[in-house]
């Protein structure tokens, strides 16, 4: 029996390795460069940033980023698999003492390929939970909910170097949430699109729509003006101005709305 199960696995280690060597099958792990573009008006993107709102002392700290771990080639077919995580706070700046709000948790892992020339599609699978602070429930004497949202997504997304930006569009379905529990989509579509305006330096005007069946499709609008450099880097600095209005993007208060204008800086890489 052993013989033959060794047989066996030799013949399948053959196997894979005439298939991948004629079909040209190549791995590359940890790659330098990604697929599919960050979506810059969206509050919910992997994103290192700081932000200041104007109207109220809040301020919205956010650590995370987007980790490309491995492509897959094979023949003219390429595949990205990348892991997106940042958790999302919003801090209280009052004399002498900064307190701690909400904290919410999003991590996504995505496969990408180029379906043809600058068009690209992205499935998502991933996880979001929402939280107030020991600072929110102790201190500010907010009463805190379960907001959960475990989901997967297909999303597309054509870049257009024309305009130095891109068009993308796509959808989700959780297939767990709480503690609305008969709800399960959001479609989202935005774009952006910049100038050069000196040396590495691109101006840029983004937007982003979500529409969410949790709040009986109302929306979340995010409009950006920006400074982008250096334009063209791999790592790079955004300055931005952000107005968003609609149904809020931190789960403990998903069902307040309301506008906000921030000023914010981030560091893409």
């Amino acid at each position: 029996m052993k013989l033959k199960q060794l047989l066996v696995f030799t013949l399948l280690i053959f196997s894979f390795s005439k298939f991948t060597s004629a079909q040209n099958f190549k791995i590359d792990i940890f790659p330098n460069s990604k697929l599919y573009e960050k979506y810059f008006a969206d509050a919910l993107s992997p994103q290192f940033s700081i932000s200041k709102h104007f109207e109220s002392t809040q301020w919205f700290g956010n650590i995370g980023g987007e980790l490309p771990i491995f492509n897959v080639g094979v023949s003219n077919l390429l595949l990205q698999s990348s892991i997106n995580a940042t958790v999302f706070n919003t801090l209280i700046k009052t004399p002498g003492h900064i307190q701690v709000f909400t904290v919410d948790y999003r991590v996504d892992f995505t496969f990408d390929t180029e379906v043809s020339k600058n068009f690209f599609a992205r499935f998502i699978w991933g996880h979001v939970s929402a939280h107030f602070s020991d600072d929110g429930i102790i201190q500010l004497k907010h009463f805190p909910i379960s907001y959960v949202r475990d989901y997967i997504g297909l999303h597309f997304e054509r870049k257009l170097p024309i305009l130095n930006g891109k068009f993308y569009i796509g959808s989700f379905y959780n297939f767990h949430n709480e503690p609305v529990l008969d709800k399960h989509t959001t479609f989202q579509l935005g774009g952006d699109a910049g100038v050069n305006i000196g040396n590495k330096v691109l101006f840029y005007a983004a937007i982003d729509i979500k529409i969410k069946s949790e709040v009986n499709n109302g929306t979340t609008q995010s409009y950006q003006l920006g400074l982008r450099f250096p334009y063209g880097e791999k790592v790079y600095f955004r300055l931005t101005y952000t107005h968003r209005r609609g149904f809020e993007e931190r789960g403990q208060l998903y069902k307040l709305k309301d506008n906000k204008n921030l000023l914010g800086l981030f560091i893409d890489f």
